[in-house]
């Protein structure tokens, strides 16, 4: 499997990037393409008492919504392609307590805000599986930056062995604000670029949230594609093809902020990033879910802290 490769400049990489490259037609109007998720999020949930039968007619008035197919054509595969991914994935829609998507509209408005990500960096090979996470040598280690107080943003592991989820039961159980009721990061890696964005997204909002003196916790960043599997078969709303699959995503936890009283101060700071064309922001009930822009990915991989690659010791 050929590994995803950073871009250094914000530019295209020859012979990777097909439809996102800055060459060509001008970049779409997300705001536009975001209000029009709306418009079509809003006739699934109204024009019907079963929203899943009406996705085919909705699906097709987002087929020739022209602020929709700015996006939906830069997706590898293009527009058609991605509505009918889209239609299989509305079709098995299960309620599930797992799922982000609690009726088949949220899931509809997360699978449009997630082309893109898609548009931005489906043409990047994702991680496939463990080995490729861990022999990946443009990952970088987690554990030694926090060691060395390097990262301004809070994680935890996840993990089924036996003291790990002891200990995070004690901590349930006894202290439940002290952290997040996540399930932690699949691995303790992360591409520089998203270590970089993630430290300065959680110092503007350490400033926002004065006087508290908590931090942001980040609950994944990156995951392979077999994880994001195994994660629909529990009932996760765990979408492929996925931004996390080639590190260029993290979902960053707000119910526990929302129990603290200090959510609304991070949501500002994100949708401000958003605005500024930084990040495509999906809003995801416990999580926000974040991706770096390719235009943004060079300098924040410069701004991270210099740490060391996995490969051979992930």
């Amino acid at each position: 499997m050929e590994e995803p490769r950073e871009q250094e400049r914000g530019g295209p990489v020859r012979g990777e990037r097909r439809g996102t490259a800055t060459a060509g037609p001008p970049p779409p109007d997300l705001a536009g393409y975001r209000g029009a998720v709306d418009e079509v999020v809003r006739h699934l949930r109204d024009g019907t008492a079963d929203p899943g039968r009406a996705a085919g007619p909705v699906l097709a008035r987002a087929a020739v919504t022209p602020e929709l197919r700015a996006v939906l054509d830069r997706v590898p595969g293009g527009a058609d392609v991605a509505l009918e991914r889209i239609t299989r994935q509305l079709s098995g829609f299960r309620p599930n307590p797992r799922s982000n998507a609690t009726n088949p509209a949220t899931l509809l408005r997360i699978a449009l805000l997630q082309q893109i990500d898609v548009a931005w960096w489906g043409s990047v090979s994702p991680f496939a599986d463990d080995e490729a996470v861990r022999r990946s040598s443009q990952l970088t280690a987690l554990a030694p930056l926090r060691r060395q107080r390097r990262l301004a943003f809070r994680y935890r592991i996840g993990t089924t062995a036996l003291p790990g989820r002891a200990r995070n039961y004690a901590v349930r159980r006894w202290s439940p604000d002290r952290e997040p009721r996540s399930s932690g990061l699949s691995y303790p890696l992360a591409r520089p670029a998203m270590i970089g964005l993630l430290n300065e997204v959680a110092g503007r909002f350490t400033v926002a949230a004065r006087p508290w003196r908590g931090t942001m916790w980040v609950n994944c960043i990156v995951r392979s594609t077999a994880v994001q599997q195994r994660l629909q078969q529990l009932g996760y709303s765990a979408l492929l093809p996925s931004a996390h699959c080639t590190g260029h995503a993290a979902d960053i936890e707000m119910a526990w902020l929302r129990r603290h009283g200090v959510a609304p101060a991070l949501e500002d700071v994100l949708t401000a990033y958003r605005d500024d064309g930084v990040l495509n922001v999906i809003d995801e009930g416990q999580a926000w879910h974040v991706c770096l822009s390719p235009a943004h990915a060079g300098r924040y991989a410069a701004a991270a802290p210099a740490g060391r690659g996995t490969r051979g010791t992930a």
